[in-house]
């Protein structure tokens, strides 16, 4: 990573962009003035990266001292030295004086901040005439690390807020040498990476080695003392030439960006919460996390919002309850169904009732409600109502939630009545009230502003309240349900396209993508710019409130390795799906095509990130989803209306042919035949010709060759069956792992197929052990 530099007796940015408009030094009691921020910078030789004023909160009168990488989208910062004390527009300026301390000054004359022999990030590197570092900025990160920049026991990036002052996530070493992110606030201090419902050691971790040393390297690999046998996190675009970012961002989540330099734009190459309603604190003290298919807060019944638009304030009970001595108030207790609030335990009391646990609870007026644990009768009362989850896995099933309230308190019966669905991200609080205080002539005229403003934004609210009256009155009972419609599409975060938009997108359906069987996809342009492919549904007879309800599903599906849904079109007899772009298209245009060839890593990763979005979709979505071409079905419901086979010939399980009920195993039998597609480099549907009872004759017949192979543990075997094209460059443990598994899935009797669940653990131990090897 080039450095910048301040070298005593000059400062300089190396190597930040070198050319006729800019400088990459900075003389001894030279100066950068505020005033000229747009030219007053210094750019390191390559370009980079730029050192100066940057502003902030997209207005010009408040601004930190920053390094960004030159040609990003927005001017991704990197390194802020007066992060949470910008300075005005006006008079600010940071000088390297003769001493050697580089200073920052706001317009008054107020020191802000300076390097006292302590060094900024990104990297400024401070030298004396010796060439000797005696400051550079990689040894203070702010937010971000850049490659070869180092984390030690003493070094820890802080999130950012939206108000450019530090958050409460910190990324460092805890004190057991463990690498970690963290929740920090006033009343809670908790680990949620890595997993802490798991071990150390079931995390891939080394506890207590006294080295503490993380580095993420030019070619994407984070590597860090206390990983298990030294194998780093890896991004998905692994090489070198890429400009790249480790940035804990203002959500909490880490993430691994790396830089288009065709747009200007961040791609994420790596994220350690695959599940962001895992990061602690999400949504505030009393909040709750769930997917709509983003991650969305919401307040539990009897509380609301303690700051509108602010969701790190959390939510406050509309009712206390009050702690007197010598005196228990009455209360009662809510069930939220599917809830858990992780850790603020108070304590854990094993082989007890419910009706046990509730007295617990009744009995401390400090107890805000508790977990109760069917089965083994384990009570968790909770001193605070912390990180509060939507969930339906099976693992938290028999954990029931219970929210204590005084009694005659009037809840809603359910949480979704109490949902607040607001920006999670748009905070309401005055954003550094400090920055400039306004004279009195300017107050004046500030207050005058104002108060026109609010009498402007108040005719602007008549005006529409006017236009809404007028519009129901003259619209008829048709048009308005098509209105009405509208504010159900928005609510279910799904935008509805017309037919015309998306025939204009797709330059009437030109680009085909590909096509199965439930229709064909074309790749489409919308007025945004956004790429977006275009599902045709075909054979869709559902009503509008049936299919709706199916997209209501689909909406609150989120995961990293399945396709997002932006939106969809209902319009006479046209049903179309309106999803995210996938640049690389699908496996088969990669797989199959003689002009690209996936290596053995790339294969096996495919395999294993079709299994994570698969059981992430039957086991921990918030409905149960089989993630086949036919119908969606809640967990439970009956599938009697399941009337039709749709779905692409030799990836259908048999059962879709006979009359047996559908269950997620049917989606287990189409990843199987996945699997024999990625070893054998082969079409499914190029083993046979003709009707589709061939097709699987033939799979039959090549499930059982592979099963005899199997037994007889001939590596000479299993090397014939795998691409040739590979060259015999695999890993033997993984390609028996994939076949052994593509056997099981293969099996015609549902129950002897594994869960996509244990198919995921499989695969992550041939991984693990081929590593090892």
């Amino acid at each position: 990573m080039e450095p910048f530099f301040f070298i005593l007796p000059i400062l300089s940015l190396l190597p930040l962009l070198s050319s006729a408009g800019s400088l990459d030094t900075l003389q001894v009691r030279s100066s950068l003035f505020v005033d000229k921020h747009q030219t007053d910078i210094l750019r390191s030789t390559n370009g980079t990266f730029t050192c100066g004023f940057h502003s902030i909160y997209d207005i010009d009168n408040a601004f930190t001292f920053s390094i960004w990488y030159t040609n990003s989208v927005n001017k991704t910062v990197v390194w802020t030295a007066n992060r949470g004390r910008p300075v005005h527009a006006r008079g600010a300026v940071v000088t390297l004086r003769k001493g050697g301390a580089l200073v920052l000054t706001d317009y008054d004359g107020t020191v802000v901040w300076q390097t006292e022999g302590d060094p900024p990030a990104g990297n400024l590197v401070m030298m004396n005439s010796s060439g000797m570092i005696v400051w550079q900025s990689f040894d203070s990160p702010t937010d971000t690390l850049l490659p070869t920049q180092r984390i030690t026991a003493s070094t820890k990036l802080v999130s950012t807020t939206g108000f450019y002052v530090p958050g409460h996530y910190i990324f460092h070493f805890t004190d057991s040498s463990i690498l970690s992110l963290i929740y920090d606030d006033v009343d809670v201090h908790e680990i949620y990476w890595p997993d802490p419902d798991n071990g150390v050691y079931q995390n891939n971790r080394n506890k207590y080695n006294n080295t503490r040393l993380a580095v993420l390297d030019d070619t994407g690999k984070l590597f860090s003392s206390d990983f298990a046998n030294q194998q780093p996190l890896v991004a998905s675009d692994e090489g070198h030439g890429i400009k790249r970012r480790l940035t804990l961002d203002p959500d909490g989540n880490l993430r691994l960006y790396s830089l288009n330099n065709s747009d200007g734009r961040w791609l994420v190459s790596w994220v350690a919460v695959s599940q962001p309603c895992n990061i602690h604190g999400l949504c505030g003290p009393n909040g709750i996390c769930h997917y709509l298919p983003t991650p969305t807060c919401s307040c539990p019944p009897g509380y609301v919002m303690s700051k509108p638009g602010n969701w790190s304030q959390g939510c406050r009970a509309l009712v206390d309850i009050a702690c007197k001595v010598a005196q228990v108030q009455p209360v009662k207790f809510l069930q939220l169904p599917g809830t858990d609030f992780w850790g603020s335990d108070q304590q854990h009391v094993e082989q007890v009732s419910l009706q046990a646990c509730k007295n617990i609870c009744r009995s401390d007026c400090t107890c805000k409600g508790f977990q109760y644990q069917q089965g083994s009768g384990t009570c968790y009362p909770k001193a605070f109502l912390y990180n509060g989850k939507a969930y339906t896995g099976p693992t938290k099933s028999t954990l029931m939630m219970y929210i204590k309230f005084p009694l005659g308190t009037n809840v809603l019966n359910s949480r979704e009545q109490q949902r607040h669905c607001g920006q999670m991200s748009a905070p309401t609080m005055e954003p550094f009230p400090d920055v400039h205080k306004a004279r009195q002539g300017e107050a004046k005229w500030f207050y005058f502003y104002g108060f026109a403003g609010a009498i402007f934004v108040l005719e602007v609210f008549l005006i529409a309240s006017a236009w809404c009256f007028v519009l129901r009155w003259e619209l008829g009972p048709s048009e308005m349900r098509a209105v009405e419609e509208g504010y159900k599409v928005m609510n279910s975060n799904f935008r509805r396209y017309s037919y015309k938009e998306l025939v204009k997108a797709t330059r009437k359906f030109q680009d085909e993508l590909g096509r199965g069987g439930s229709g064909i996809v074309y790749k489409g342009i919308l007025n945004d710019s956004r790429a977006v492919a275009v599902k045709m549904l075909e054979n869709v007879r559902q009503c509008e409130e049936e299919f709706q309800a199916e997209l209501r599903i689909i909406g609150r599906i989120n995961h990293m390795n399945l396709v997002r849904i932006w939106g969809f079109c209902f319009e006479s007899t046209h049903r179309m799906l309106v999803t995210e772009y996938i640049e690389n298209g699908s496996l088969a245009n990669i797989l199959f095509k003689d002009n690209i060839l996936l290596d053995w890593r790339q294969r096996f990763s495919i395999a294993l990130g079709v299994a994570k979005g698969l059981a992430y979709l039957h086991n921990e979505c918030l409905e149960w989803v089989i993630h086949c071409d036919a119908k969606l079905l809640n967990r439970g419901g009956s599938n009697q209306n399941v009337s039709t086979v749709r779905g692409t010939i030799g990836y259908i399980a048999p059962e879709w042919i006979s009359s047996l009920q559908i269950t997620a195993k049917v989606d287990v039998y189409s990843y199987g035949v996945v699997l024999l597609e990625i070893v054998l480099g082969k079409r499914v549907l190029d083993l046979a010709v003709g009707a589709d009872e061939e097709v699987h004759k033939v799979l039959r017949k090549l499930v059982g060759m592979l099963a005899h192979m199997l037994d007889k543990e001939e590596s000479s075997s299993i090397a014939e069956v795998v691409d040739c094209r590979l060259n015999g460059q695999f890993s033997y443990i993984q390609v028996r792992t994939l076949i052994k598994l593509a056997v099981s899935c293969l099996d015609e009797d549902r129950s002897k197929r594994p869960t996509m669940e244990s198919t995921v653990q499989t695969l992550l131990l041939a991984d693990e052990s081929c590593n090892m090897r």
